[in-house]
């Protein structure tokens, strides 16, 4: 998308629209006057009452907290654009800003296919420059601005009709998204792409013979009652990222930027506590409906982490792609590259969080 065309669209929507930078001048907020009112139009990938937006609102909540001259106008979620359509929406202004996976847009951002694989907290990528990459990756890519996680601390995990002993999938076909199928597919599986709202029918037609998932969200669908075990261990990060096209961001003043980047920063933690525990939570509920944990071996677990967190991150990724797109992803993948030793159960940021807990209460 060229940046004419945005600063074009952004200047079309400035007779309609209350924002900073379109109704008043830049204000410093120096002398203690009240910055300008400023409306950002909000879209999300996934349904308004979806338990992934919770970090959102969790942010929008603390945001008319700190920042009350902000207002998030909330437009709507798929039913106003395609989710994998969402990110061109920022960046060309038809919204000011969206929540949504990265996942969601590798084909606009090839690099957001390294979000998957990160080892840190949210709250670790902003401590050691993580995040600053990827605010210079969506720059570089299409000119948005990344602010942080909406979503984290929520690993993939595999549901299944029949145990596993091993980590030979073959002749399963598996229920897969663009951020498992290379796990399911380098385990001999066959990734099957599914809309979510038809998983439960492949699951109790044995259309499927597993669906993979993030630790929440299954039981929204009742995907506990068709599955009856729920593989160990789990493996990756659902991540969201709350992004600002690029032109509406500059034009904000500096107490508005100041405010949205500081709360972001002060809920991260808590947004990453709440799905951590939200996992905890729907685990228990699938435990409750009779499914069980499917502990692989220690020899097979850790292998299921070597393929995942060695063998796709070496093989299914277009680094040749990601690399010359983003010159900032080599810095980011020799991050990664250097985080990602020993305990690979510690690559996983929920999972080593619930480990740490179970461990503190002597559960483990």
């Amino acid at each position: 998308m060229k940046t004419s065309r945005r600063s074009a669209l952004s200047m079309a929507m400035c007779g309609g629209l209350l924002l900073a930078g379109c109704t008043a001048p830049q204000a410093t907020g120096t002398d203690g006057a009240q910055p300008p009112e400023v409306v950002l139009r909000i879209a999300t990938a996934f349904d308004a009452k979806h338990s992934n937006n919770a970090g959102l609102w969790l942010f929008r909540d603390r945001l008319a907290k700190n920042a009350p001259w902000i207002e998030l106008d909330y437009r709507g979620g798929p039913e106003v654009m395609a989710p994998n359509l969402l990110i061109e929406g920022v960046a060309s202004g038809a919204f000011d800003g969206a929540s949504m996976p990265g996942d969601y847009y590798t084909d606009q951002v090839p690099a957001m296919q390294i979000a998957r694989f990160t080892p840190f907290t949210p709250m670790q990528e902003r401590a050691n420059g993580v995040a600053a990459l990827y605010e210079t990756i969506h720059q570089e890519q299409l000119g948005v601005h990344y602010v942080g996680r909406t979503v984290s601390g929520m690993p993939q995990v595999l549901l299944l009709k029949e145990p596993l002993t091993t980590t030979d999938l073959s002749g399963r076909a598996i229920r897969t998204s663009s951020a498992t199928s290379g796990v399911v597919r380098a385990m001999g599986g066959i990734p099957v792409d599914l809309p979510g709202g038809e998983v439960y029918t492949a699951l109790e037609r044995s259309v499927v013979s597993g669906a993979a998932w993030a630790s929440v969200g299954p039981s929204s669908l009742g995907l506990q009652n068709v599955a009856s075990y729920y593989l160990a261990p789990r493996f990756f990060e659902s991540l969201a990222n709350l992004v600002i096209n690029g032109d509406i961001w500059r034009a904000l003043d500096d107490r508005s930027r100041k405010a949205i980047t500081d709360t972001m920063t002060e809920v991260e933690p808590e947004i990453f506590e709440h799905f951590v525990t939200t996992a905890e939570k729907e685990t228990a509920e699938w435990r409750a409906a009779g499914m069980k944990e499917n502990a692989l071996p220690e020899r097979e677990s850790r292998k299921l982490l070597e393929i995942a967190y060695r063998d796709v991150w070496k093989n299914d990724l277009d680094w040749e792609r990601i690399e010359r797109t983003s010159p900032a992803s080599v810095e980011l993948r020799r991050a990664l590259d250097a985080a990602i030793t020993g305990d690979l159960e510690d690559a996983v940021p929920g999972v080593a969080k619930d480990r740490a807990r179970k461990i503190q209460q002597g559960d483990i």
